[in-house]
């Protein structure tokens, strides 16, 4: 089936949203789909795209959506291009979104929301309104979308995916220290303050490496120092989950909202390192407790040690949590989620 589809990302930073487009075009590409990106101007994806896909088209736009030169420009692109989708995958994109398809309303709009949070206001429900189908990487995000009266038959699920290959498998027995790790953004919604506190309550030594960059490193920094543990915490900026995650015993998830399909509870399993994550509704539909990984409250945030503490010492769950997650992301490899937006495309052009 000939169609066309525009990606279109106003990230400046290169986060798991960003990597599931990358990931997208990539796979699109291989099946022969016409597949082009518009995104920031030298943000990272694009940059990222121009030098490993160079095949792919790239329209360079100014951030921000009320960018009424963007739009337009974007619109007249399209339009030149005579292009079927455009597809949107963060929040400033669907709202840039919005103007476009008032300016070219021929084009067929599609969503993709990976956050769980609430619309905050009448424009973040209004802008999502112009569009033929919706995609939530999670049940929950589908449940929501539905609660705003959006129309629940063109609302999908497709979960993130990941790209195997780029994980490493850990190599190695239990450290001494034990190596645990957080990865993400350093931002109230991941958690790390809640936690912090706890952990010295462990009754064994352990390492604690803070993976990635954010407006809270300040305080979380000071949180640390005011704790007494400068010893074991270590604050490592942004490096690639690829390259830390094969050096981890353990992956802990403490998010406290707001996540989708969390891409490292998926990046943990390919690399077959155990995962503790907080009780969100969006991590318990990727874990069942005690088989690919564990569960602590959110409500009892003492319970990340009871939690830890069994893991470590039960050699057996260890292992049993290992080798269950790793089979477990074999559902979330890319072919499979670019097979379920091929499938969406080719419904939504049938419709005529």
């Amino acid at each position: 089936m000939d169609f066309s589809v525009v990606h279109l990302d106003l990230g400046k930073e290169y986060r798991g949203g960003q990597r599931q487009v990358f990931y997208l075009l990539s796979s699109q590409l291989e099946r022969g789909i016409k597949v082009a990106l518009a995104a920031r101007k030298n943000s990272f994806l694009l940059l990222k795209v121009q030098e490993e896909l160079p095949q792919v088209p790239v329209l360079a736009l100014g951030g921000g959506e009320f960018n009424w030169l963007s739009a337009l420009k974007l619109a007249s692109w399209i339009k030149k291009n005579n292009c079927t989708f455009l597809h949107t995958h963060e929040a400033r994109a669907v709202g840039l979104s919005f103007w476009v398809k008032k300016l070219y309303p021929q084009i067929r709009l599609i969503h993709t929301r990976r956050v769980s949070y609430p619309f905050r206001n009448w424009w973040s429900k209004k802008k999502y309104t112009l569009a033929e189908a919706w995609v939530g990487v999670s049940k929950e995000i589908c449940a929501y979308l539905k609660q705003q009266g959006l129309p629940a038959s063109r609302i999908f699920s497709i979960p993130s995916a990941l790209e195997l290959k780029r994980y490493p498998l850990r190599q190695k027995e239990l450290s001494s220290p034990v190596i645990l790790g957080i990865i993400g953004a350093l931002s109230s919604q991941k958690g790390h303050e809640l936690v912090l506190p706890y952990l010295k309550h462990l009754p064994f030594a352990y390492r604690l490496l803070i993976v990635g960059e954010g407006e809270l490193r300040p305080r979380l920094e000071a949180q640390v120092r005011l704790l007494g543990l400068e010893e074991q915490v270590r604050f490592l900026g942004f490096r690639e989950s690829n390259k830390i995650l094969p050096k981890l015993d353990v992956l802990l998830v403490p998010s406290k909202d707001g996540e989708g399909s969390s891409g490292t509870i998926k990046e943990a399993w390919a690399s077959k390192v155990p995962v503790i994550a907080s009780d969100l509704r969006a991590n318990l539909e990727l874990i069942e407790p005690g088989v690919n990984g564990l569960i602590f409250k959110l409500s009892q945030p003492e319970t990340l040690v009871e939690e830890l503490v069994k893991l470590i010492e039960d050699k057996d769950l260890y292992f049993r949590l290992t080798q269950t997650g790793f089979k477990e992301v074999l559902n979330f490899q890319v072919d499979k989620m670019e097979a379920k937006y091929f499938q969406l495309y080719t419904y939504l052009l049938a419709e005529g």
